[in-house]
Parts: structure tokens; C-alpha cells; sequence
């Protein structure tokens, strides 16, 4: 029984599963090594192999293959589980903020992402750190330009409600690119009641299997 057969793997993660298969144990840099990639294409992908029991990490030696059945059982249900319970709190900014002001919050909040709320508080629009970085470089009028001018707007925003899973979110996650989305009211999807990010995943496994 393979976590393989549990998780819809990427055409990437399977490849990386095939090369530990035959080089374990091998370290992530001769894996991309292999892949041409670079580590931190890579490196999402590992984490989520690693947190669904797939591959086993073992410090200063390498990644192997996990073909124990047993106890990748186990991990089934923690990725079955809804997102609802490890949900993390949003951070939200006017539709009126200037990039200064969004810049200024997304590095006090230490965030990748700036949901932007209108004035029922729904969401209209998302703003990346890339976003900002590239609309503040060599901009002197930053403190007088709208962060809503470079945000990506509703309906074009990828979401999740609470009540899809974690191997759900994840996937859409690695599938879409991003380091994370928001969670919307299932009878609301203006409503941002949470975010589900890829670290927030990876610690959900990490605390499952250390508790």
C-alpha cells in the first residue's frame, strides 16, 4: 500500500519519488541535481512528501523511500482531516491603503499576502509580497498610489472553504503556485473567515506526528 495510491502526486513528485527509490539515501540537492531544477523549485514538494510519510528525512544523510504500510495508514486520516481546524487569521487592508501602508503591514505582520477588503468588508482583491516589491521598486509616489492598482481582483482570486480537506488545499496549493489562499464562507464566498498556507500544512503534520 503506497502513499502514492493516497496522494494524487504531481508529475514533479513522482519523478522525485522514482529517484529515491533507486538513489536513497540521496539529498535534496542531488535530487534537483538530477531533476535540473533548483532547490527551491524543489522544495515544496519534498515538504509535502516528507509531511505525508512517502519519503522519510534523515538529518546529514538523506531522503529515503517509506514503504511501510503501516504507517502511512496513519497519516490518511490527518490529511482527510477539514482545514477548518488549523485555520490562520488573515490580514486585511482597505481598498482605499496606499503601498505603503500594505507594505508597511505585510512586513510588521511578517505575511506573504494581503487579502483587500471593500467597505461591506468583502473580499475584492488580493495583493502578493511579489505585487508589492515590484510596484514600490524605483516608485517615488508610492505613499500616494492605491495598493488596490496592483492587487489581483475578485473573481479572479483562488479560494478554499473550511470544510475541504488538507490533502485538498495543499494540492491546490502546489497546483497553483502559491504560498497561500483564502478561506471563504461556504454561503459567502466574499467572506474571508481564514488563510491556509503551505507552512501552516507542513505544521499540522509536524505536531500530528509529534504528538
Amino acid at each position: 500500500m503506497s502513499g502514492e495510491k493516497f496522494l494524487k502526486l504531481t508529475k514533479r513528485q513522482n519523478q522525485i519519488v522514482d529517484i529515491v527509490k533507486k538513489n536513497a539515501p540521496i539529498t535534496s540537492t542531488q535530487i534537483a541535481d538530477k531533476l535540473g531544477l533548483s532547490m527551491p523549485t524543489i522544495r515544496a514538494d519534498l515538504r509535502l512528501l516528507t509531511a505525508f510519510g512517502t519519503l522519510e528525512a534523515k538529518p546529514k544523510v538523506g531522503y529515503a523511500y517509506n514503504d511501510s504500510p503501516e504507517e502511512r495508514i496513519s497519516y490518511q486520516e490527518l490529511y482527510a482531516e477539514p482545514i477548518e481546524g488549523i485555520l490562520q487569521k488573515p490580514t486585511e487592508i482597505r481598498e482605499d491603503a496606499t503601498l505603503t501602508e500594505a507594505v508597511n503591514t505585510l512586513f510588521i505582520e511578517d505575511v506573504g499576502s494581503l487579502y483587500v477588503i471593500g467597505d461591506h468588508h468583502e473580499l475584492v482583491g488580493l495583493i502578493s509580497r511579489k505585487d508589492l516589491l515590484r510596484a514600490t521598486l524605483n516608485n517615488t509616489n508610492a505613499s500616494l498610489t492605491l495598493a488596490s492598482t496592483v492587487m489581483t481582483r475578485m473573481p479572479n482570486i483562488f479560494t478554499v472553504t473550511p470544510d475541504m480537506s488538507v490533502l485538498e488545499s495543499g494540492q491546490l496549493l502546489l497546483d497553483r503556485k502559491v504560498d497561500s489562499l483564502p478561506v471563504v464562507d461556504k454561503s459567502d464566498p466574499t467572506k474571508v473567515v481564514g488563510k491556509i498556507t503551505k507552512n501552516r500544512i507542513f505544521q499540522h503534520f509536524i505536531n500530528s506526528v509529534q504528538s
